[in-house]
């Protein structure tokens, strides 16, 4: 089957612009009979090869402009400068034919179709050039006033000077865009935020990408050197291709009026925000002309004739050609529909190969929002040390995201502020000591920098996280995970010693990591301080004790105080076992531990199992996932009441009552078992801070958990008691029954 010649939108193109054109003549008809007769009585042979010399000097003048616009163009992808002057001619077609400078929009819109790049990044590289181009042509009439002086009719100074202004305003607001001014991000980050989620994303994407692209081009000196020499050259060509029409007409005319007459097309085209029609042109070059010269008559006429023709003619002739010849191949990975490569679509964050917006929606979020780490990331990304391919939620200190480099290479890149080093060192210390367990992720590098502190891990594309596993697979196959999880942290990183009593380390690690933890939480979440007040609370139907009234309880009950005091301590944990810190290599169906954060004063098996139980008691990354909304209400009684949705699994309750009777029991002390429970309720509680910073919306779910957490641990020795009672009468409990009920 053979293909067709012209594609379906190339045909529209052609379609409208012939169209336009012939609706263009037949409107301009008589004028142009008009122009016709006075260039053909009024120019001889010679005069009629100077003005194609002129014209000729005007389209070299197209060339560089169309140069001049490919430089920042090819910031994001390289093209030809055929096909730049190509789209170049076809918008002076639509701009002659069209009013509002129309042919703009079509030329910036061939350039990003053609190369499948940003349109808003063309666009606004197409308008800057214009706005420059108000400017040096508003400079330059303010000197010519100063210099000539006199009358100048069609150029007011004052006008002169509102062009240049609005100009540079316009120029500084786009700087001041391009250079993050705080209060246009705050806006562009309010407005987007109206949208549906969907355009919210890509109309964050379109603009921090031009935000983007332009910072990248502006740091490039040279390319910005050789973007105003391109500059002042087109300007000079139009400028001597007018001086030759001048000469052609007027060829003994000198000084102040042969300055005017060759400042006169630029006078007329440059202001008019309407299309070329040929009339309004000759009307104004004369205008011009008579008004500030002491030039009058038929030639005037001439030369007005000979200017619109000089100006419009030759571009208009290449823009027909350039409808039917593409000399501009399409620049693109995606040939025959076959994808561009994985790395490539986010090397280039102005191509549009394909749409990643929905793969950086909370980096955007954040940055607009001014978070330090992602305008950190941000900068990484201009100056090209990486390139974002997924930026991940975490905790308010720290970021996490998938990158990639010039070499192909993806890595996992953690990141955190200068002030929290030494969180995020003791990570890659602990997994470079490791680096011979091929149950752990491998540690790349680190980096020191003046603002931050990061690491790089190794990505395994082949791997999932063990919350999926689990819910994919039977059953059996997520009990024998988690069983490899607790084999591998016993046989390779404990190291245990005796069964301790230290309520002391209690003491400091219950009120510096919870207590204080919840109060400062308070202090900036209203809903949660409303919460705290009651000694009673209800959550989801179930009437439990408050905070300070549960802690207040156990504490002074001795068996469960001194239960906390009382585990195995080790040199070595993990200290973030939740389900979402476990991966599964599919290839060989091993497991792989990442992100360690060994860093409590308690440091026993007894925390990575608290925290392996947040998981799967209360569906911990199920709560991650859930953006319902919580209600805090009250009852008649000023009892406060939180609902949410808890989502936890099937799947998970009986992976919980797999590590609950069977993993916990063979690893943990009955102490350290019944333990368990507060260390989750404080886990939930202490991770409250950094709710108020990520999602505040989640904060009084998690606040929830843990107050349920809290009472079912203390719940556990009114079970002892009966448990006691039981035996005198001659029954025996489960385990079940005594450490989950």
């Amino acid at each position: 089957m053979t293909r067709p010649r012209y594609s379906r939108g190339r045909l529209a193109l052609i379609a409208v612009a012939l169209l336009s054109l012939a609706g263009f003549v037949l409107l301009t008809w008589s004028t142009l009979a008009d122009l016709w007769s006075l260039l053909s009585s009024g120019l001889s042979g010679g005069g009629w090869a100077l003005l194609g010399v002129a014209g000729l000097v005007q389209l070299g003048g197209h060339v560089l402009r169309a140069a001049r616009t490919k430089v920042p163009i090819d910031n994001v992808r390289r093209g030809s400068l055929a096909g730049q002057f190509r789209h170049l001619s076809i918008g002076y077609l639509f701009n002659l034919v069209w009013p509002l400078r129309v042919g703009e929009i079509v030329r910036s819109w061939l350039i990003a179709k053609t190369l499948r790049i940003s349109f808003l990044y063309t666009l606004l590289a197409v308008v800057l050039e214009r706005l420059i181009d108000v400017v040096l042509v508003s400079v330059a009439f303010l000197v010519l006033i100063a210099v000539v002086g006199g009358p100048v009719t069609g150029i007011v100074p004052a006008a002169a000077v509102v062009a240049l202004v609005v100009s540079l305003v316009l120029i500084g607001s786009f700087a001041a865009l391009v250079r993050e001014n705080a209060t246009l991000m705050r806006l562009a980050w309010r407005m987007t935020a109206w949208l549906n989620t969907d355009l919210e994303n890509r109309a964050r994407f379109k603009v921090w990408s031009v935000i983007f692209g332009f910072q990248r081009f502006l740091q490039q000196r040279r390319q910005l050197g050789r973007y105003g020499l391109l500059t002042l050259a087109s300007w000079a060509c139009y400028v001597a291709a007018a001086a030759l029409v001048v000469g052609t007409v007027f060829p003994a005319l000198a000084g102040r009026d042969g300055v005017l007459a060759t400042a006169a097309p630029a006078g007329v085209v440059s202001p008019s925000v309407g299309n070329g029609a040929p009339g309004a042109f000759v009307d104004g070059i004369r205008a011009f002309v008579v008004g500030s010269t002491s030039l009058d008559g038929s030639t005037v006429l001439l030369f007005a004739a000979a200017s619109w023709v000089m100006v419009n003619v030759p571009v208009i002739v290449v823009a027909v050609v350039a409808l039917f010849v593409n000399w501009a191949k399409r620049t693109s990975h995606s040939v025959a529909g076959v994808a561009p490569a994985f790395d490539d679509r986010y090397m280039n964050k102005l191509g549009r190969d394909q749409d990643i917006s929905g793969s950086m929606t909370h980096f955007l979020d954040a940055y607009f929002q001014r978070q330090h780490l992602s305008t950190v990331m941000h900068r990484l990304e201009v100056n090209g040390n990486v390139s974002l391919v997924r930026f991940f939620k975490g905790g308010s200190n720290a970021v996490t995201l998938l990158a990639t480099n010039g070499s192909g290479e993806l890595f996992v890149k953690k990141m955190v502020p200068t002030e929290y080093a030494h969180r995020l060192k003791n990570q890659h210390d602990w997994l470079a000591e490791r680096a011979d367990h091929h149950q752990l992720v491998t540690v790349l590098r680190e980096e020191h920098a003046p603002d931050h502190y990061s690491i790089d891990l190794e990505y395994r594309p082949s791997s999932v996280p063990l919350f999926e596993y689990v819910h994919e697979n039977p059953l059996a196959e997520g009990r024998a995970k988690l069983a490899e999880v607790w084999d591998y942290m016993y046989s390779r990183v404990y190291r245990l010693g005796g069964l301790e009593h230290r309520p002391e380390l209690r003491d400091d690690y219950v009120t510096e990591r919870f207590v204080l933890r919840v109060r400062a939480a308070a202090e900036s979440h209203p809903a949660l301080a409303q919460a705290l007040k009651a000694e009673r609370i209800v959550v989801n139907g179930t009437e439990l004790d408050n905070f300070d009234r549960i802690l207040a309880r156990i504490q002074a009950n001795p068996a469960a105080w001194e239960d906390l005091a009382t585990f195995r301590s080790s040199s070595n944990i993990h200290g973030d076992l939740t389900v979402d810190n476990i991966l599964v290599d599919l290839p060989t169906r091993d497991v792989l531990v990442i992100d360690p954060s060994d860093d409590n004063q308690i440091r026993g098996p007894i925390i990575d199992f608290a925290r392996h139980m947040q998981s799967l008691l209360y569906g911990y990354e199920f709560l991650n996932d859930d953006d319902d909304p919580v209600v805090l209400d009250a009852s008649d009684d000023g009892i406060p009441e939180l609902t949410y949705r808890d989502a936890r699994s099937a799947r998970y309750a009986e992976l919980a009552d797999f590590v609950s009777t069977e993993v916990m029991p063979r690893r943990l002390a009955p102490a350290e078992q019944r333990a368990v429970l507060f260390h989750v309720g404080l886990f939930y509680g202490r991770m409250l801070t950094h709710r108020v910073a990520i999602n505040s919306g989640t904060v009084l779910k998690y606040y929830g958990v843990c107050i349920q957490a809290l009472n079912r641990f203390l719940e556990q020795y009114d079970l002892l008691v009966h448990a006691r009672d039981d035996e005198e009468l001659g029954a025996q409990p489960s385990n079940e029954e005594v450490l989950t009920r």
